[in-house]
């Protein structure tokens, strides 16, 4: 998609006009769908994860359309990225050859939730679906907002020893925090104006 036109209306026009911010090489030929606009992290922002997150082999939880997948190989890391939805996941595999970097990813198509304890990795990223655009109406969003939930998988994970990166959104509940270790640290991505979302690692990151 290299036009100017936005091809998925109104809606989108937000995500469409920093489309470059979200992936620089867009014009050589990224793909996308409407959830994939909307879902994916800026790439500056999926640098700095893929910099903070401990560990050599990451599995990338929702991998939608790649966008961190790809900055998490770009960091030297071997990323497992998995999606339930098949065209997402095609979409992801060009991205990933438009960047040079698809050697170093593996894709799977299949359902995280179920794939988890097949895969070896040393390093989780996840950041499950927040229910589109209007997430942000919710005054408080909390575990039970995302689809699916993703604390089980995390706290399996945390209980393993495994590495934690887990996307949140700006208006997520600081008392759902709690279901997370004490010493988890929070950090803020934000633009000019605003905190666009929030990371939360186990264990710390400085």
């Amino acid at each position: 998609m290299t036009s100017n036109d936005n091809p998925f209306g109104e809606r989108a026009q937000k995500y469409w006009d920093r489309r470059y911010d979200l992936l620089s090489k867009w014009d050589e030929g990224v793909e996308t769908d409407e959830v994939g606009l909307f879902s994916v992290k800026p790439e500056r922002f999926a640098l700095e994860i893929g910099a903070l997150l401990s560990g050599h082999a990451v599995l990338d939880a929702f991998c939608g359309i790649g966008g961190s997948a790809i900055a998490f190989a770009r960091c030297g890391k071997r990323v497992i990225a998995v999606d339930i939805d098949r065209d997402r996941l095609s979409m992801a595999k060009q991205n990933a050859e438009i960047y040079g970097v698809s050697e170093r990813i593996e894709f799977i198509h299949d359902d995280v939730m179920e794939a988890y304890p097949k895969l070896s990795f040393d390093a989780l990223h996840i950041d499950p679906p927040w229910g589109g655009p209007e997430y942000f109406i919710k005054a408080r969003f909390g575990w039970q907002d995302f689809s699916p939930n993703p604390l089980p998988l995390i706290q399996k994970a945390i209980h393993s020893g495994v590495a934690v990166a887990v996307g949140l959104p700006a208006n997520f509940s600081e008392d759902e925090l709690r279901e997370l270790p004490p010493d988890t640290v929070l950090r803020e991505s934000r633009d000019a104006t605003r905190v666009l979302f929030r990371t939360a690692y186990y264990p710390p990151v400085n």
